[in-house]
């Protein structure tokens, strides 16, 4: 029974052979073919990121007391040197009517120790005991003027820091405190401020890309680098952001370097927290071969295409695909600028065909 089925088997396989055509070694095909454009390659790349204020300031009241006004709304934008919050100063009023007069009374006390000195140095017959005495008092009293000098300088601040003011322009949060409360530097933040334009967008390169896109040099990432950022809905963050740092060291666990760039932000569209991508492209680019991606068949061994020579003989040539830009796929490696493949019915060619281009 099985020699019968094998019989039948090899009869079948001879009748299908001899019904099929064979194809000829070298047939000639008319077919697409293309030379090998040079195109700009920018090499963009987009990297996940993260939106970061440029400052951020916790404000915190430096003297304590009884918080009269709150001069900010919750999520207020607001400049440098704005008052936000009063406390009651009061106290800190009398504080520097007493520093004041203390210093008024110390200049007073060190005039008349200048004096007395002065005439004990001049009087015949005066003890040096007196002289070294009224020496001594004069020095005391330019100590206490200095003393109390002092004290002045710390009242006046003390009572200019009841208006609690902020030190850089930006968006408050939420006040902690409100009218009536009792504020001090021990009790915290009465309000945080971050800076929203000019905002920086900060990503991770990896060692891999920093050296193919920018020679591993933070010098020339800054010079030729342009960043765009992509917004978490897919859309395009119209604004073109420069690099502004990069971190001192890689991240040893992920071989990456971060980098930090800076938007004007404008539109206050970026906010710090937010999840961007950046896509980072470099300004100056390389040229590299690029071809129609219909030319590109994929087998086992990967990519290849069809070169023709100048007699039109193709031969399979492998290739590392780059990426593509427009309606043309870059080409990595294998192929030169000039050189023809055949762009359309690749799946026709075999190796020693002849192909004359599609008119």
């Amino acid at each position: 029974m099985t020699g019968r089925i094998q019989t039948a088997a090899v009869a079948l396989l001879a009748a299908t052979s001899a019904a099929l055509p064979l194809r000829g070694i070298g047939a000639n095909l008319t077919l697409p073919v293309a030379e090998v454009k040079g195109a700009v390659d920018d090499q963009a790349k987009t990297f996940p990121a993260k939106v970061v204020a440029v400052q951020r300031v916790d404000l915190a009241p430096e003297v304590s007391g009884e918080i009269l006004d709150v001069c900010c709304a919750d999520g207020a934008l607001v400049k440098a040197g704005d008052v936000l919050f009063r406390l009651n100063p009061i106290k800190y009023k009398s504080a520097l009517k007493n520093a004041q007069a203390k210093v008024a009374e110390c200049k007073s006390r060190k005039l008349y120790a200048d004096s007395n000195f002065a005439r004990h140095e001049k009087t015949m017959g005066v003890s040096q005991d007196a002289v070294d005495k009224a020496r001594s008092d004069r020095d005391v009293a330019a100590s206490a003027l200095e003393a109390a000098e002092a004290e002045l300088a710390v009242a006046e601040y003390n009572l200019a820091h009841c208006e609690v003011k902020a030190p850089i322009a930006g968006k408050v949060g939420t006040v902690r405190l409100t009218k009536g409360n009792y504020a001090s530097p021990e009790k915290g933040a009465l309000v945080t401020i971050t800076q929203i334009t000019p905002i920086r967008v900060r990503f991770s390169i990896s060692s891999a890309d920093f050296l193919r896109m920018f020679q591993g040099r933070s010098t020339v990432l800054k010079e030729k680098a342009a960043v765009e950022v992509v917004l978490a809905d897919g859309s395009a963050f119209g604004e073109k952001g420069e690099i502004d740092y990069t971190e001192n060291l890689a991240d040893e666990a992920t071989d990456t370097l971060r980098v930090y760039a800076r938007f004007a932000n404008a539109e206050r569209v970026l906010r710090p927290g937010g999840t961007v991508g950046a896509t980072v492209r470099n300004k100056d680019g390389v040229v590299r071969p690029a071809v129609p991606p219909s030319a590109v068949m994929q087998d086992v061994q990967g990519p290849y295409v069809w070169v023709l020579d100048a007699s039109g003989a193709a031969a399979k040539r492998p290739i590392v695909r780059g990426r593509m830009t427009g309606d043309l796929l870059f080409v990595a490696e294998g192929l030169s600028v000039g050189e023809r493949v055949v762009t359309d019915g690749t799946h026709k060619v075999a190796p020693g065909d002849v192909v004359t281009p599609a008119p």
